[in-house]
């Protein structure tokens, strides 16, 4: 039998089904298989076992499967078939055709491909380019200023029309430029210089052209700065001649509000339309120069909008016309802060308003101190509690007061006493200006005598049920101890003098409302530090006792900068704030003293949310360095009106108008 096998395979390759080579292998020991193999058309059947125990041949089986169904469908289960499966015998004379048929309608198709993309009909005029009765018409551009908005590109992608705009950059060989923009140079100065010696008034043009040049060629020396080639063409899209016009000047318009200059491509229209087309075929071939920061500033990758799906309605985007929805406990931000900065009359006081009572409605508890009385007519509209913290007011914090215990805290006997002992000693020390060494030491001691006076200890775990002591005791301590008269003279007027009622009473206010709003307008100047020093040390102990969202505002917070300690409690404030739901917004007028302060940067640099309003000419030098300003940054920051600024969330920069609906204007507007 094995030799009539040998002699029927001679044409067909089964290796992959045979052990020894040539024959088929059958394990006769594991299968009761027939003791002859039957043969058909020179194939060789192999058999399976059915359920029955009989054997079948797959290729009939699979006959049969296919035998009812269309060409089309036998066509798809042939190709799905796994290569060991399929064999040539399954093909019937009536698929072969049916392929063969598929394969010439699919090479005649390919084959003319281009007559199904090609235009049905098109026309070059001088001012457009008919494409299927479609007009475009292509602008490049001609020079630029010699300083641009930052990612410029974001705004005019809202130019609304049907247009492209197109980019080549070329990297230019620097060693090359520079030799160009020295020759350049020498040019100009030489122009310069003659005009100088004949008396001759020189064009402003010239003076600034040589500026950039030197600008240029310094940064290219210095590395800082790559030169490049760029082309810019925008084609715009209409379908009437008239609109094509209208929108090409509207386009022209928009561009020029940044010192661009645009031309039409009136003569050489086909060669635009390649250009613009994505076949990367700069057939126009009119580039303009500029260096990296430029290059980089005119990618449009950054989106304009702020707007997420939760939060509230912060103010209008200048850039899109869009809202600015944003929450300031996004997971886009690191932390909640938020910092002000703005000239005084800018609007700053009124966009903190409008969030305050924004975030009101969402059930956020709100603090504010308030150093200009501007905050109380909302706390009266919305039913706040309004403080007024002055010597003659009859509303009092007794800086003495131990703080509760934070929620997850494991206390020892003595923590909370020894933490509002460090803290009473910084009061001290911002009441009387400075402590030495020596004199700190001496108010540890008296401090805790003063505490163990009213049963107090290091050893107590609590101090439920006892009396809290105040600056007069402190005071009777001192006078009782060596070395303690100096420190007692300089205390003397908290408690005796003229400020006796300000630190040397009970505490008889609470920040159970919704809206609290501690007031400072009526302190003498010398006593805004230290009581706004004393106001945020009891709001963070009471912060820190139950965690809530919360939101602080510090108004004028210059004042806090004017004293190391004060300074360094606020920016440690705000820097822990997120542990404990706290969101804090610092406010400043004067930006030079505060971004000069040691801790004015760190306090910058932990603020997410940065708003900055109209600024003063003085002062936006400073602000250039902290936040890194655009030259067009700074010119919109100069010459903004009120209520207009920039806002800084995370990377992104957004042009913004504070807006407010009549009836939040009645609530929150103090002009007089």
């Amino acid at each position: 039998m094995l030799h009539l096998i040998s002699d029927q395979i001679y044409d067909t390759n089964y290796r992959p089904l045979v052990k020894q080579w040539w024959y088929p292998y059958v394990d006769w020991e594991t299968v009761s298989a027939p003791k002859k193999l039957s043969f058909m058309d020179k194939f060789v059947w192999f058999f399976v076992k059915s359920a029955d125990n009989k054997w079948v041949s797959k290729q009939s089986s699979t006959r049969n499967l296919l035998k009812d169904k269309s060409l089309e469908d036998q066509l798809k289960y042939l190709v799905q078939m796994k290569d060991e499966d399929y064999n040539d015998s399954l093909l019937t004379s009536e698929l072969r055709r049916y392929i063969l048929d598929f394969e010439k309608d699919y090479v005649t198709t390919l084959a003319d491909y281009k007559s199904h993309i090609a235009p049905s009909y098109w026309e070059v005029s001088g001012g457009h380019f008919n494409v299927s009765w479609v007009l475009w018409k292509t602008y490049y551009t001609s020079s630029y200023p010699s300083y641009i908005d930052f990612l410029w590109t974001r705004d005019m992608l809202w130019f609304y029309a049907k247009w492209d705009m197109t980019w080549y950059i070329y990297p230019a060989d620097d060693s090359t430029m520079k030799s160009v923009l020295k020759r350049r140079a020498t040019m100009l100065k030489a122009e310069m210089s003659t005009a100088a010696q004949k008396g001759i008034t020189m064009d402003t043009d010239v003076s600034i052209e040589y500026r950039d040049v030197e600008s240029i060629r310094q940064k290219l020396a210095t590395r800082e700065e790559r030169y490049f080639q760029t082309g810019m063409y925008t084609t715009i899209y209409e379908h009437d001649e008239e609109k094509l016009r209208e929108e090409g000047k509207k386009f022209e318009q928009k561009i020029s509000w940044y010192g661009i200059r645009v031309k039409s491509a009136a003569q050489r229209m086909d060669e635009s339309l390649v250009a613009t087309l994505p076949l990367c075929l700069d057939e126009l071939d009119i580039p303009r120069s500029t260096v990296t920061t430029s290059l980089a500033g005119s990618f449009p990758f950054i989106s304009n909008d702020l707007i997420e799906d939760s939060g509230i309605l912060y103010w209008v985007n200048l850039h899109s016309g869009s809202l600015v929805i944003f929450d300031r406990f996004s997971k886009r931000l690191p932390n909640a802060n938020s910092l002000i900065l703005a000239t005084s009359g800018a609007g700053k006081s009124f966009a903190v308003k409008l969030e305050i009572l924004r975030y009101l409605l969402l059930d956020i508890d709100v603090i504010v101190i308030d150093p200009e009385n501007e905050y109380k007519p909302l706390a009266d509209k919305v039913g706040g509690t309004y403080i007024n913290i002055s010597v003659n007011s009859s509303q009092y914090l007794n800086p003495f007061d131990l703080p509760p215990k934070i929620q997850d805290v494991d206390y020892k006997p003595g923590d909370l006493l020894r933490g509002q002992i460090m803290n009473l000693i910084s009061l001290i020390s911002v009441l009387i200006w400075w402590v030495s060494a020596e004199e700190e030491a001496l108010l540890d001691k008296a401090l805790q005598a003063t505490y163990a006076l009213n049963e107090i200890s290091m050893t107590d775990d609590t101090v439920e049920g006892k009396s809290i002591p105040k600056m007069e005791d402190l005071l009777h301590v001192l006078e009782g101890m060596e070395w303690g008269e100096t420190m007692w003279l300089k205390i003397s007027k908290y408690v005796t003098g003229t400020f006796g009622k300000l630190f040397n009473n009970e505490t008889n206010v609470d920040l159970d409302n919704k809206l609290t709003v501690f007031s400072i307008r009526d302190l003498e100047d010398a006593l805004k530090t230290p009581a706004m020093f004393n106001i945020l040390n009891y709001i963070w102990t009471k912060i820190r006792s139950k965690k809530r969202k919360r939101l602080l505002v510090v108004d004028e917070a210059w004042i806090m900068m004017q004293q190391d300690v004060s300074a360094k409690f606020l920016y440690q404030l705000i820097k822990r704030a997120r542990k404990y739901g706290l969101w804090v917004t610092t406010i400043t007028q004067d930006v030079e003293d505060f971004i000069k302060s040691p801790y004015g940067k760190p306090i910058v640099s932990n603020a997410s949310l940065q708003l900055l309003l109209k600024q003063s000419t003085s002062s936006i030098s400073s602000l250039e360095k902290t936040f890194g300003l655009s030259e067009a940054e700074k010119q919109q920051l100069v010459a903004s009106n009120i209520w207009e600024g920039l806002l800084f969330a995370g990377s992104q920069h957004v042009a913004v108008k504070i807006l407010a609906s009549p009836g939040e204007k009645e609530f929150i507007t103090t002009d007089v």
